[in-house]
């Protein structure tokens, strides 16, 4: 499959101020097509993302040796997520295939990804470190373990069996691109193309990733704060909004727990209740209204404390099955919302062709 010109693969970098270590990335990246994929036309596309360094005149330098090497220019920093779209809107392959740009993922997934795609065996593919079979080496320890329990939770909203739902590297047919349309601007972008993708029944496979955090010379980005030295909370915004991606892609999934917590709650202080009340009821004394009567008020008065968190977990259970069955029913709307403006879409986009033909 080919694309405008020719181009068979397209390679998109998101770059922010990578002025250290971008030329060698792209000639590593170069070699490694021209060695391992010489049957392969292709171009790299690195989208600068408003850099305040010499990012584009380092590419500029590269494209001038290597004329499938071209660049994008963002005039202000608008957010990985917007890099990415555009570099999906520059390409001119039939097959895309999105890199970091220290390369932490080395050139060698290029292929892997590459060849379920020319297959036809699958519309997207993911590099994931954290597979079975994948490995992570050099990355600091609290960020490795931020980074796996957030993929944890993420996955656990997918119907897709994958095990990495964060990482930029994955390779992508046209038509899937085409098909979807994308709108997030930072790091979600990820999170919103998986969503779509099973919104739309695409084919998505997952290939063992080997990340390798290199960090060469790059360039430290500047703190803002005391608490960004501290790892979770320099984490914490993309913490919370993974959180709620999760809870959008499936809201059953974070109720779970909390639905579960109170139901054994409500279950245990209702046993202890009808206990406490059985034991006066059939204790001496005649059996009659009274009787009963006189020992539910004693038990009420004697464990008004379990009472009362009894009542108070019964409630608060109504309340989360209420609102999960609404976010079910809000996600159902939006799913179905979202598939027929994409399909007025798709028709409009196919008349505007037609009419400018």
């Amino acid at each position: 499959m080919s694309g405008d010109d020719g181009v068979e693969l397209s390679l998109i970098i998101p770059a922010y101020n990578e002025e250290a270590i971008i030329a060698g990335s792209l000639r590593e990246l170069c070699t490694y097509m021209d060695d391992a994929l010489p049957q392969v036309a292709y171009e790299i596309i690195v989208v600068d993302d408003g850099s305040t360094d010499q990012t584009v005149r380092t590419v500029e330098e590269v494209a001038r040796m290597h004329p499938g090497v071209r660049s994008v220019v963002h005039e202000r920093n608008r957010g990985r997520g917007k890099a990415v779209r555009t570099g999906f809107e520059a390409a001119q392959g039939g097959y895309i295939i999105c890199l970091d740009a220290d390369l932490s993922y080395s050139p060698e997934h290029i292929a892997r990804l590459l060849e379920p795609l020319k297959a036809g065996v699958a519309d997207i593919t993911l590099a994931s470190a954290y597979n079975r079979e994948g490995t992570v080496k050099n990355v600091p320890a609290s960020r490795a373990l931020m980074s796996r329990l957030g993929n944890i939770v993420l996955s656990a909203g997918l119907k897709s069996n994958i095990s990495t739902a964060t990482c930029i590297v994955r390779g992508f047919r046209r038509e899937a691109i085409d098909k979807m349309e994308l709108i997030n601007d930072g790091k979600d972008l990820h999170l919103e193309i998986l969503q779509k993708a099973e919104l739309f029944g695409l084919r998505i496979l997952e290939i063992p990733g080997h990340l390798k955090w290199r960090n060469r010379n790059r360039k430290a980005r500047s703190k803002v704060g005391v608490l960004d030295h501290i790892p979770f909370f320099s984490m914490s915004n993309t913490i919370a909004s993974h959180l709620v991606y999760s809870y959008v892609l499936r809201p059953g999934t974070m109720l779970n727990a909390p639905v579960i917590g109170l139901l054994i709650v409500f279950l245990t202080t209702l046993g202890m209740f009808l206990w406490a009340w059985a034991t006066r009821l059939l204790g001496p004394g005649g059996f009659g209204f009274s009787k009963i009567y006189n020992s539910l008020r004693d038990t009420l008065l004697a464990g008004g404390l379990t009472f009362v968190v009894m009542v108070s977990s019964l409630l608060f259970l109504i309340i989360l099955i209420a609102f999960y069955f609404a976010s079910q029913q809000n996600k159902r709307h939006h799913d179905e919302v979202y598939v027929l403006l994409n399909r007025m879409n798709t028709r409009l986009k196919a008349l505007e062709r037609e009419r400018n033909d």
